[in-house]
């Protein structure tokens, strides 16, 4: 049997977060912006994105909406979210860390 080269962790609406196993990373894919994490440095993404207060950090944008802007590791790159957006990707992110922990104890049970 063939095994598969990637677990679905989170499917929802646009996003999708994947665990590759031939690398153990993980991609987190939301509309057209793709990264790619090691697991500690998703979990780490994870936790700072949990700790964000949307209200206190939104700011509006020239076309009317609302928006939350989170500052990245690169100066020139910045993610920005509406309310409902950044609710869904937060919520993702926190299931998907559950999912990562859920399948590192199944995978590492097999083995055994």
């Amino acid at each position: 049997m063939k095994s598969k080269k990637s677990t679905i962790l989170i499917r929802k609406d646009n996003l999708r977060i994947v665990r590759f196993k031939s690398c153990n990373h993980i991609g987190f894919m939301y509309k057209n912006l793709l990264l790619n994490f090691n697991i500690t440095g998703f979990q780490q993404f994870t936790e700072s994105f949990q700790q964000l207060n949307f209200d206190r950090r939104a700011v509006s944008f020239p076309d009317g909406t609302t928006r939350m802007v989170m500052k990245t590791c690169r100066q020139e790159i910045q993610l920005c979210f509406q309310k409902d957006e950044f609710e869904m990707v937060r919520e993702a992110l926190q299931e998907a860390v559950v999912m990562l922990e859920v399948n590192q104890i199944l995978y590492s049970e097999q083995e055994n």
